[in-house]
């Protein structure tokens, strides 16, 4: 079962990871594969440190680096949280997740006005 980081509970990203065409991008593919997993589990820790080792490997990947903030959100990091939702816009200034996962850090941080305004930017895919 997958609900939203706003219920507590394991959410879906879109899938947007590319097929793998070197060695490189099968060590990228399993670390990725093996936090996606975790993460849908609740096993957020654990997770976060294979998205880590995922992004040594593809620092601009944008679907992991949206897993690092849900799982970051989803360990009481919000500060974090939202710098790596941060990342995400400055590839890809129109993703939705992206945008979704900026206002729920800002949320947990308090900033509420802001929160609301990066609700606002999320368009349906």
């Amino acid at each position: 079962m997958k609900t939203t980081v706003a219920e507590g509970m394991p959410c879906t990203l879109s899938p947007q990871v590319a097929a793998p065409s070197s060695p490189q991008d099968e060590d990228f593919q399993r670390w990725y594969g093996k936090g996606e997993r975790l993460a849908n589990a609740g096993a957020y820790d654990r997770a976060l440190r294979c998205f880590e080792e995922a992004a040594i490997l593809s620092p601009d990947q944008v679907t992991a680096l949206v897993y690092r903030a849900v799982c970051l959100i989803h360990l009481g990091q919000p500060q974090k949280a939202l710098e790596v939702a941060e990342r995400v816009l400055a590839i890809a200034p129109e993703h939705p997740q992206g945008w979704l996962y900026r206002g729920v850090a800002l949320h947990r941080l308090g900033q509420y006005k802001e929160a609301y305004a990066s609700y606002a930017q999320v368009k349906p895919v």
